[in-house]
């Protein structure tokens, strides 16, 4: 891992580009980063004029809200409850065929709402992409911190709460694999470019977009369009990782990874294992790390997002070949 000086600016943090590692120091504007960072890695930049899908060139957006996309058991009652989403799209577009990106909100898989990443969502579509925010099967009760801490000691009660935790991760990455499969059902609707389909998410949501990456051998049944493909071309992870890095092989989609090296709420250990093994199979991987802070998921893109969106777009511009 490469340490960076105090004098860099923060638009100027480590990132994957290209498939490969660069460092652009004290450039003076994000702009200049995008544009040095992708000559630099041997990038197409965008045509002069042309920044769609980079910058918000769109001043607002259509949205459709509460659109239920499939129906599941409850993770405790096992009651059927509806799984909903909201979908932006840039208005006024003329374009009938886009990219998408469906987000995916945190709360560590006990709490959250899709209405936090709202905000994300509808940037994005101002850019030229449609979105896609969801909500997924929370488990309110969940001991997922306990058990990602050592802070149960009890062996019997351990494996049941570690059991506990890893049925609410998995709910959601099948939660969200249905969302992109009903996405895929509903291209001709929403103009949506179903070869062209990436996801992102914080905490909670980031591990689940890292799932959808990696985890694609596992789609899982919930929703009603079991016929359409639940794999995705890219993922954005805002504070995530893959916690069975057994699964990841050299078909998995490319990832971009922003973290914070002392996060407390989704282990900086586990990110780097997951960019590690991902990298060691050819998987393209982008790192967006933040050293010597422990700021997480939603608030460190916050904090960071000029330069997250700057890194952010370029990944997609390359890895959706917009």
């Amino acid at each position: 891992m490469v340490n960076i000086p105090a004098d860099e600016t923060t638009a100027a943090r480590l990132v994957h580009h290209c498939g490969m590692r660069r460092r652009v120091r004290n450039v003076a504007t994000v702009s200049a980063i995008v544009v040095v960072a992708l000559l630099v890695a041997g990038c197409a930049a965008p045509p002069s004029g042309d920044t769609r899908y980079v910058d918000q060139v769109f001043a607002s957006t259509t949205s459709h809200l509460d659109l239920p996309y499939a129906t599941a058991p409850a993770l405790i009652t096992g009651s059927t409850v509806t799984l909903s989403g909201d979908v932006y799209e840039p208005a006024g577009d003329t374009l009938v065929s886009r990219p998408a990106i469906v987000w995916v909100h945190g709360g560590g898989f006990a709490a959250g709402s899709r209405s936090s990443v709202a905000g994300v969502a509808a940037a994005y579509a101002r850019r030229g992409y449609v979105t896609l925010n969801v909500s997924y099967r929370l488990d309110p009760g969940n001991r997922c911190q306990d058990v990602q801490h050592d802070r149960i000691s009890d062996p019997t009660e351990l494996a049941a709460e570690r059991a506990r935790c890893m049925a609410a991760i998995r709910a959601a990455q099948h939660d969200t694999q249905a969302a992109v499969r009903w996405l895929r059902a509903n291209a001709a609707t929403y103009g949506v470019d179903v070869s062209r389909i990436a996801v992102g998410g914080f905490s909670a949501g980031a591990i689940t977009a890292v799932n959808l990456a990696q985890r694609a051998d596992d789609p899982g049944v919930v929703g009603d369009h079991l016929d359409q493909p639940s794999t995705v071309a890219a993922a954005l992870s805002a504070s995530g990782c893959n916690y069975e890095t057994e699964w990841i092989d050299g078909a998995d989609a490319p990832i971009s990874l922003l973290a914070s090296e002392h996060d407390d709420a989704v282990l900086f250990s586990c990110t780097l294992a997951t960019e590690q093994v991902a990298e060691a199979v050819g998987t393209p991987v982008q790192t967006l790390y933040h050293l010597g802070e422990g700021t997480h998921a939603l608030d460190l893109y916050a904090k960071y997002r000029v330069a997250t969106d700057a890194a952010w777009t370029s990944f997609l511009v390359e890895h959706l070949s917009l």
